[in-house]
């Protein structure tokens, strides 16, 4: 394994000595010193170190601060400040170039590995949040229907490519824009302008259809009639931290669903995979905190781009228990923290002739209405097989159940009837006392 690599910024040549010195002893390789600003960055470019340690008292025009804003601007190279200044306006000005750790001459070996440990660990974080954050703006740009993303304050903080064509607007330019100034809504049958429907998501924290009936107005002019809906994005106590919007044109629906339609009943996999998305973007974040989250949530953007591409089909031959364990990450975004997630599949429930994206639709929506109707408890799905004397295959159970909650799974049936009929196939859906009972007919399995 290679040493650290780190590069010396110093214009003392005595003290850089005896740091180079101190620096070696502890185990990293340095690559080169400089005495000014100017040396600094050529020997930045040249050697591409892994960190600099940098004084920020420099010979010439450039400072340590300056040499330490190039280098986060165009290399993304960590900078430690070794420095003996605490002049309040000095370290304001350091404070603003972003550095991974300062130093307060005279130092000891301890405190400078320390420091250097600290801010290696502090880069790899913040390169993982970065690379994380590339990773879902790829998913989220891959879905097919048309997505943006804002902060709390409103502005946009997130476009895909679909959102982009129908706005007219680019995401570099948006970016920072209030949604209002990006997003802008006409009543089709009387040209007046619409309110936002982020204010109503904000103030009631609740997922809204963006109705009938409107036009968006386009950057350029254009006017496209369109339907979506909003959903709240949630940071767990701290409430609504965004809205998630998403639409398509109006005349690009699949089949007959109702999306974007006021009633509660009407849900359509645009309201759910929107609801889906700001989970998504809400645990992001906080996964990629922790040790092994990189990986959960690289897989986490990857379930969510093939649940957004996923198209209503004709009911083909699916493994049961490998679907339902293929959802496993994104009911768990789904449910949020609070609520925990448990599954059992039977050994024996073999192969379901249905419509993938309708199964996952199911059971996505009843995920999301168990975490906006519960604060916490058990959501439990198990899988199982039916005999049926006017079946030769029978059918295969998937039962849903809420435990430690006051909510009843019976209220989310008229959402679950509406997803059913948007489909085909023979998939049944009953409450039953031990909770909803979803049926699939089992295919007659040959040698």
């Amino acid at each position: 394994m290679s040493k650290p690599r780190i590069l010396l910024a110093e214009d003392e040549k005595v003290v850089a000595a005896d740091i180079e010195e101190c620096v070696k002893g502890l185990g990293y390789e340095v690559v080169g010193s400089a005495a000014s600003g100017v040396e600094a960055l050529r020997l930045a470019v040249q050697t591409e170190p892994d960190l600099v340690l940098m004084d920020i008292k420099l010979k010439g025009d450039l400072d340590g601060i300056d040499v330490a804003s190039a280098l986060y601007e165009r290399l993304n190279i960590p900078v430690v400040y070794l420095t003996a200044f605490a002049d309040v306006e000095i370290l304001e000005r350091a404070r603003k170039t972003a550095p991974s750790g300062y130093v307060l001459k005279p130092f000891d070996d301890r405190t400078l590995r320390a420091a250097i440990e600290i801010a290696f660990d502090r880069h790899r974080r913040e390169r993982e949040l970065i690379d994380g954050g590339q990773r879902l703006a790829t998913a989220v740009r891959s879905i097919d229907e048309a997505l943006i993303v804002t902060q709390e304050d409103g502005q946009v903080a997130v476009m895909n490519h679909m959102a982009e064509t129908l706005t007219g607007w680019k995401q570099e330019d948006a970016l920072g824009k209030s949604l209002g100034d990006v997003f802008t809504m006409l009543n089709a049958e009387t040209g007046s302008l619409q309110p936002s429907p982020i204010g109503r998501v904000f103030r009631e924290a609740i997922s809204i259809g963006l109705g009938e009936h409107n036009l968006l107005l386009g950057k350029y002019g254009t006017s496209t009639p369109i339907q979506g809906s909003a959903t709240p994005v949630r940071d767990g106590d701290n409430g609504t931290v965004g809205v998630c919007l998403l639409f398509r044109a109006a005349g690009h629906r699949a089949r007959d669903e109702n999306w974007g339609a006021p009633e509660p009943a009407c849900i359509s996999r645009l309201e759910i995979l929107g609801r889906m998305t700001a989970a998504v973007a809400q645990k992001f974040s906080s996964l990629l905190e922790v040790d092994d989250g990189r990986g959960r949530a690289a897989r986490l953007a990857d379930r969510l781009l093939a649940f957004g591409q996923r198209q209503p089909s004709l009911p083909v031959s699916v493994d049961l228990n490998e679907l339902i364990t293929g959802l496993e990450d994104l009911m768990r975004c789904a449910l949020g923290d609070r609520i925990e997630l448990h599954t059992l599949q039977a050994s024996g429930t073999g192969m379901v002739k249905a419509d993938p994206g309708l199964v996952e639709l199911l059971l996505m929506q009843l995920a999301i209405s168990a975490r906006e109707n519960q604060s916490a408890g058990r959501f439990s799905m198990e899988t199982s097989a039916i005999e049926n004397e006017l079946s030769e295959a029978g059918y295969a159970l998937v039962r849903v159940s809420l435990e430690g909650s006051e909510h009843n799974p019976a209220a989310d049936l008229p959402a679950l009837d509406e997803i059913v009929r948007q489909g085909s196939g023979e998939i049944r859906i009953a409450n039953e006392s031990d909770g909803i009972h979803i049926y699939l007919p089992r295919v007659i399995q040959t040698d």
